[in-house]
């Protein structure tokens, strides 16, 4: 993150009440030199069924991958196969793969177009776009857009991913895997619960603090919001 936006984003988090707490998200990792046309052979063969080939999903409950940024990719990927990010489908997909092909696959989908927006809720358009862009201080809850974008676009130099036109089911679903971790919700099963936000181990990262003050009203509307976010 430049210095310009880190000043941006600690007066946003100052503003909320939100304090420097918020800044304890995993350090952007360093991508190894990549390969794109090796990534495609990969996703081609491994990852195209749910993820599209070009990185546009069909199915809502699975992201949209082309153009986000690099570092992002990389991570989780990284963290689905290490089990820092829980999912049993993606780390069976992985588990045959090196650490130089996560790297081959994330540098393939960040080179390929972004995907396009969805449609939102106009219904309740107005009070998502002022918790995203404003929060809500009397809850202690950041602006999504001090992270993220105003229009969705992520901070790739900080690994904060691009959500904007991202389906709003599966941004709902993990803004509901953080706030579990975030709560600390009792009896669910490691795959129910998101953690790989967290700078250290048995510590709270940013998303599950956001997330554990958020409503299941919060979270649709968001969710909605930000799938039209462009």
């Amino acid at each position: 993150m430049n210095l310009s936006a880190k000043a941006m984003l600690t007066k946003t988090l100052l503003a909320t009440g939100f304090g420097f707490v918020a800044l304890t998200a995993t350090a952007a990792p360093t991508v190894p030199a990549f390969d794109i046309e090796a990534g495609k052979a990969i996703v081609d063969a491994n990852c195209a069924a749910c993820h599209g080939a070009n990185g546009v999903s069909v199915a809502p409950a699975q992201p949209n991958l082309g153009g986000q940024n690099i570092k992002y990719l990389y991570k989780q990927l990284v963290d689905f196969k290490t089990g820092a990010r829980k999912n049993g489908i993606m780390q069976a997909q992985l588990a045959g793969l090196t650490q130089q092909d996560l790297a081959n696959v994330a540098g393939y989908y960040a080179s390929q177009a972004p995907w396009l927006p969805g449609y939102g809720n106009k219904a309740t358009n107005a009070a998502a776009q002022k918790l995203y862009l404003g929060g809500d201080k009397s809850r202690g809850i950041i602006p999504c857009a001090g992270c993220h974008d105003p229009k969705g676009a992520g901070n790739g130099w900080a690994a904060f991913p691009r959500i904007g036109g991202q389906h709003a089911t599966y941004i709902s679903t993990q803004l509901k895997l953080f706030r579990a971790a975030g709560r600390e919700d009792e009896g669910l099963m490691a795959e129910q619960v998101r953690t790989n936000d967290s700078a250290k181990k048995d510590e709270k990262g940013m998303m599950q603090i956001v997330a554990a003050k958020l409503s299941d009203k919060d979270i649709k509307m968001l969710s909605e919001f930000i799938s039209a976010v462009h």
